[in-house]
């Protein structure tokens, strides 16, 4: 037998310390693979692979592993793991090749590329999501023998415990977080990195559905301008990677009868160290609402506007088209299109999504200038 009892049972009093310090997943999951004697270990969530983690040894395995689609190449062998994993048992790769008769995919051609030979996969839970912590041993390391099954599944017991403790705490963090954003007004969507909805502070929920609602899970949109946007933006997100800064432009959300919204992407990081915090981003929603009185004079004191160019930057702010304003300013399209050009030039900006969201980190908003 090559596990060292000892070792893991040190392994397993230390799960605890990654509920506070999720940064020393990855520490803990060399601790977890040398008391199995194993080459390395891996985390990976049964639902997709944002957030996996592998120790040194395997990371180069588990990147191959995803890019290749080895989950949906030897899907067979992969689902049997899983209802194995969700039984509390602990799979071996025995159990996923003789059930067929036949050997699998995934142990006649790829771990072979990594010097892999014997594999073995505990379940784990980590909130609504099941995960799995693989191990695999070289042909010099042997086979998983029985007796380490037992041993394994007794050590799957303490996995949950942790999982489901971790995966609380993360929510706890976040949500202190995010309502501390109630502190000073400002609304917060918490979201993970596929966009699912995880959490909204005070001020978001006073914002959602009119113009945003949830359903399924997710951020749904009646503008469609805006929905096709924050497809794009979270498809970036879900490919950033750690520390890296999602340079995208703010959506403007509209909807009839309904104040514009501006949202924008502030990603979290640290996603790939604590996979059970869930949130990959927050959203944060500025309502532009019109106040009583016109104060475009705050916009060409700030930008240095001419009063000209600050009325149709007041107009351009809360959505209106570019004919709708040269009517309402009483001037021609051609005259309106060089006084964009002008105040994109003097605010930095380059389209109308921007300018909103300018606008909007003044504090105050613009009303409209009508001529009477």
């Amino acid at each position: 037998m090559s596990i060292d009892i000892k070792r893991l049972q040190q392994a397993s009093m230390h799960l605890s310390d990654i509920v506070a310090d999720p940064s020393r997943w990855t520490e803990l999951l060399e601790d977890v693979a040398t008391a199995a004697g194993a080459m390395g270990a891996a985390l990976i969530p049964q639902t997709g692979s944002e957030g996996a983690l592998a120790t040194a040894h395997l990371k180069d395995c588990l990147e191959t592993y995803v890019r290749e689609g080895w989950p949906e190449r030897d899907a067979d062998s992969h689902r049997r793991a899983r209802v194995l994993n969700m039984q509390g048992q602990v799979a071996l790769d025995r159990d996923l090749t003789n059930a067929v008769g036949q050997g699998a995919p995934f142990f006649d051609e790829f771990l072979p590329r990594f010097d892999g030979k014997w594999w073995a996969g505990i379940g784990m839970r980590g909130g609504p999501d099941f995960w799995s912590l693989t191990m695999h041993r070289s042909l010099r390391q042997g086979k998983f023998e029985e007796t380490e099954r037992t041993i394994l599944e007794q050590f799957s017991m303490r996995l949950h415990e942790v999982g489901s403790l971790a995966h609380l705490a993360g929510r706890v963090s976040l949500s202190t977080v995010a309502n501390s954003f109630d502190q000073i007004g400002k609304a917060v969507v918490a979201i993970d990195a596929t966009g699912r909805f995880i959490h909204a502070n005070a001020a978001a929920q006073r914002l959602l559905g009119t113009s945003i609602h949830i359903a399924g899970g997710r951020l749904m949109f009646r503008d469609r301008l805006a929905e096709a946007a924050y497809g794009k933006v979270t498809d970036r997100l879900r490919g950033l990677r750690e520390g890296k800064t999602l340079c995208a432009p703010p959506i403007v959300v509209r909807w009839e009868n309904a104040a514009p919204i501006v949202i924008r992407m502030l990603p979290v990081d640290g996603v790939a160290k604590s996979p059970f915090l869930c949130a990959r981003a927050l959203l944060l929603l500025n309502e532009i609402v019109p106040p009583a009185k016109s104060d475009w004079r705050v916009f060409s004191l700030a930008f240095r506007l001419t009063p000209a160019e600050a009325r149709l930057a007041a107009l351009l702010a809360i959505g209106e088209p570019l004919e709708n304003a040269a009517e309402t300013l009483g001037v021609t399209k051609e005259t309106v299109r060089s006084r964009v050009k002008s105040i994109f030039q003097k605010t930095d900006t380059h389209r109308q999504a921007a300018l909103v969201a300018l606008l909007a980190s003044l504090g105050e908003h613009t009303v409209p200038w009508r001529r009477k």
